[in-house]
């Protein structure tokens, strides 16, 4: 179906894995004011400031190769190929090892002069180390996890229960810019004048039009409301006696025929409901962990945003249960999802060296 009328708000029937990591957003937290010698003395009293020292060795990698040393520190393959991997994009190595260098000397300056010291900095650290535990984490998991034959079966015929309760439309309709434009036509209409012509030569959509007006099979849902209300109102073979305003112009709008909604075969939806089952099974676990965890919030003010976030939370599942329950699917017609499309890890937070060159 080519045509404006498909709506914003169409809802997405492919659901992307997403993992609510809130830690990948402080990564790109702003950058560090001033550090006082006050500050760098409060840091020392944390756990990762006890831990610190101006200039403190970098990590070993256990049986890394290391290819280079910078004032004794070694930087190790294993850095330059994460670092490859994460930019996505030909760097030629001589020019990503030269950046690192430069970012390792940097770094030891910010050592020399005490900012490893400075809370804020040191929350950006520790914010990082999380960040990429919990990423290694989920991947490790997501490897390991299995999804069973009858658990995507058991949620197709769901699926299919749902889709055997909707309806698909096919409608022909002529997109004009004005009330007294769509009346003339609608007069014409009246008179015998071919409802295919009058669209070729006076829509605005220019998609339809050129089909006379076709826009072929849609669901409701799919459609701006005054357009799927006056749709819905019409019988197979009616057209509608009043032009309908949309936010795109003043529609003439006939229904033409209505059928159930096709149902997509169990390969065509097997990427979704795989990643639904992970997505579940990750959610699931994410709240074993919290069930299990003694977390303390020792302040009202970030109790209160933790409250307000798990009623945001709360809302959130309930919808999205609700979508699940009311989707109407794809059509058999539509092409079955590109393999790798729905189980990307795409939504996992990037390294910060993301966009280092």
């Amino acid at each position: 179906m080519d045509s404006k009328l498909t709506a914003d708000r169409l809802p997405h029937r492919r659901h992307r894995l997403a993992i609510a990591l809130s830690a990948g957003l402080l990564l790109s937290a702003g950058a560090m004011t001033g550090c006082s010698e006050d500050r760098a003395t409060n840091a020392e009293k944390t756990p990762l400031g006890q831990q610190a020292s101006p200039g403190g060795a970098y990590a070993t990698i256990e049986d890394g190769e290391v290819i280079a040393r910078i004032n004794g520190s070694p930087l190790y393959r294993e850095n330059l190929e994460v670092v490859k991997e994460n930019l996505g994009a030909e760097v030629p190595e001589e020019r990503l090892v030269s950046r690192m260098v430069e970012l390792r000397l940097l770094a030891d300056r910010a050592r020399e002069e005490g900012l490893d010291r400075d809370p804020q900095t040191q929350a950006r650290i520790q914010n990082a180390i999380d960040n990429q535990l919990a990423n290694a984490y989920l991947v490790n998991y997501m490897t390991e996890m299995e999804v069973s034959e009858a658990d995507v079966e058991a949620a197709y015929d769901k699926e299919m229960e749902a889709l055997g309760k909707e309806t698909q439309y096919r409608a022909m309709h002529i997109l004009v810019e004005d009330e007294q434009t769509a009346r003339d036509l609608i007069a014409q209409l009246d008179d015998g004048a071919d409802f295919g012509e009058l669209a070729q030569e006076h829509s605005k959509d220019t998609g339809s039009g050129e089909a006379g007006g076709d826009l072929g099979w849609f669901s409701l849902d799919q459609m701006v409301e005054p357009f799927a209300d006056a749709v819905g109102a019409l019988e197979p073979g009616q057209r509608a006696d009043e032009p309908v305003e949309t936010r795109f112009g003043w529609h003439i709008v006939q229904l033409e025929e209505t059928r159930p909604m096709p149902k997509p075969t169990l390969e065509q939806m097997r990427p979704e409901l795989e990643d639904r089952a992970r997505r579940d099974a990750i959610n699931g676990m994410i709240a074993e962990l919290r069930d299990s965890a003694n977390v303390e919030i020792l302040t009202s003010d970030v109790r209160s945003m933790v409250e307000r976030d798990d009623d945001a939370d709360t809302q959130t599942d309930s919808q999205a249960s609700n979508q699940a329950d009311n989707a109407s699917g794809e059509s058999a017609e539509a092409p079955a999802a590109e393999a790798g499309d729905e189980s990307d890890m795409g939504s996992l937070p990037a390294e910060p060296l993301k966009a280092m060159p």
